[in-house]
């Protein structure tokens, strides 16, 4: 009692404060003992395990706790659960529904989800201005063009399939997390998981080993050297999508008028999602986050010296300590980082050579997926057979877009993508800068233009779900819809007081 009381005192200054510490701790407690399930207890108790934490959530009246929990699992936070055959002794549970088909603990999730939403959820009144839900249209003409195609029934099963549940997010999280409390958060569940991936990319970095190896030797976990690199580990973050999710959270809940946390809680997130993508010495993510910030900077906040300041006076603090704790040498890993960076592309003699394993993707793996996009190019493969075949990851959004759509879909979608963006900033400007929802709305915004930039070139991230993961662009795109939505109540209220007073005005003059 007496500890409670005093985490209440010290969380006094903040609204939410001392509900982000409790909630924080519970979920990242329940993240360990997920992976002692999973990795430690005897086999056939993870089942168990998951299935009481379902049924809980079923009754449970915290849904953005269990939505941002069972989002961080299914994204390999700190690599572990990143094995996925269903031969692996150690992983995250399947369960069999019916004979042969066999889903993720993140599938079954999501089917709960769904349900849960329609009998228990809150109906919602207001209008989604994105018109989120005319995306099945592009769904719908995917399948049409994979049945054209053709496909297995096992490979529907086991990739697109399970993917699709992803966009049950569309509505199920919006029925039932709806309080803009509740958003808040779920944002704020993500961040002890950025101290949980640097710290495992430092222990990698120290041994040589991935953590994951200390609970399970035979874990799908692999060491990466990069010729770019010398003799360093490349300490790559699995949970790459938690790093930069967080990052652009922390960014939208600086400008937060309710004081639900720290500022320098909020800052140190952003230096260690930063210095997470630096010891992973992944070339896109650093272009990445340094675009979003800059954006931000321009944007949001109008690069007032206060949030730069901060931000670089906790990032001072932490390479101190850093190199005074002596673990590994940081200064070497940075370098080596930077050396990846500036590597890729080399002029020599009047010409450009590209090296690593950009190299390949252009001599080699560009030509054959181009080869076969002009074999559909304007209506794509769907999720058929053919598009799986060609399926190249590393080659950009949009080439596998095509693939996927065909240059009249894909063009479609990308349009789609732009209405939300201008139907998105006309909304803020109607809003006015001190509508609290406006800088919350940019800042999504910029996040989404970050995944953009990154589609373009490297990971396709404005495509179709083609693996039973969540999509951060699609994710961003709800939360957009939810600040719409709260940002038109306010303005409503705004108004409607506005209203009244200028009345009471006129009946005091006359």
């Amino acid at each position: 009692m007496k500890v409670n009381n005093y985490l209440k005192q010290k969380f006094s200054n903040y609204s939410n404060g001392y509900d982000i510490f409790i909630m924080s701790i519970t979920i990242y407690l329940l993240f360990w003992l997920s992976v002692l399930f999973v990795y430690k207890f005897p086999i056939g108790l993870d089942k168990l395990y998951f299935a009481i934490i379902l049924f809980i959530f079923w009754y449970s009246k915290v849904d953005y706790f269990w939505f941002a929990f069972f989002i961080i699992i299914a994204s390999f936070p700190g690599s572990f659960f990143i094995e996925s055959s269903g031969d692996a002794v150690r992983r995250l549970p399947i369960f069999t529904i019916i004979p042969k088909v066999s889903f993720s603990v993140f599938d079954i999730f999501l089917i709960v989800s769904l349900v849960k939403a329609i009998i228990k959820g809150r109906k919602l009144r207001i209008k989604d201005v994105l018109n989120i839900k005319y995306a099945s249209i592009f769904l719908i003409y995917t399948l049409v063009i994979t049945v054209f195609y053709g496909v297995s029934l096992k490979t529907f099963v086991s990739l697109p399939l399970r993917g699709l549940f992803f966009y049950t997010f569309f509505y199920s999280f919006p029925a039932l997390v709806f309080t803009r409390k509740d958003t808040y958060m779920f944002m704020y569940m993500f961040f002890p998981f950025v101290f949980n991936e640097l710290f495992t990319q430092a222990y990698l970095l120290s041994t040589g080993k991935n953590l994951v190896n200390e609970f399970y030797s035979g874990a799908t976990s692999l060491v990466v050297l990069d010729k770019l690199m010398g003799e360093n580990i490349r300490a790559i973050a699995n949970g790459h999508a938690i790093v930069v999710l967080s990052f652009i959270f922390a960014l939208a809940l600086m400008n937060d008028s309710d004081k639900y946390a720290s500022k320098g809680y909020l800052s140190l997130i952003i230096i260690v999602s930063f210095l997470s993508v630096i010891f992973s010495a992944t070339r896109q993510s650093m272009i990445m986050l340094a675009f979003m910030f800059i954006l931000y900077l321009i944007f949001v906040n109008k690069v007032k010296p206060g949030l730069v300041l901060q931000l670089f006076f906790v990032g001072v603090i932490i390479f101190f300590l850093i190199d005074v704790l002596n673990v590994f040498n940081v200064g070497r890993i940075i370098n080596a980082s930077f050396d990846r960076l500036t590597g890729a592309i080399n002029f020599s003699g009047g010409s450009i050579e590209a090296e690593d394993t950009l190299d390949y993707r252009l001599s080699v793996r560009l030509p054959i997926i181009l080869e076969n996009i002009k074999g559909s190019m304007f209506l794509g493969y769907g999720f058929s057979d053919k598009f799986f075949l060609y399926n190249d990851g590393h080659l950009g959004g949009v080439l596998i877009g095509v693939l996927q759509m065909g240059i009249i879909g894909y063009s479609a979608l990308t349009l789609f993508v732009f209405t939300i963006y201008s139907t998105s900033i006309s909304y803020v400007k109607r809003f006015g800068e001190f509508n609290t929802s406006s800088a919350m709305i940019k800042t999504f915004l910029i996040g989404m233009s970050g995944y953009f930039l990154l589609n373009l070139f490297i990971n396709p991230t404005i495509v179709f779900n083609v693996k039973a993961t969540p999509q951060e662009f699609f994710i961003l795109m709800v939360l957009i819809s939810q600040f719409l939505k709260y940002g038109r109540i306010e303005n409503f209220y705004k108004n409607r007081k506005s209203l009244k007073n200028i009345s009471q005005y006129d009946r005091i003059k006359n």
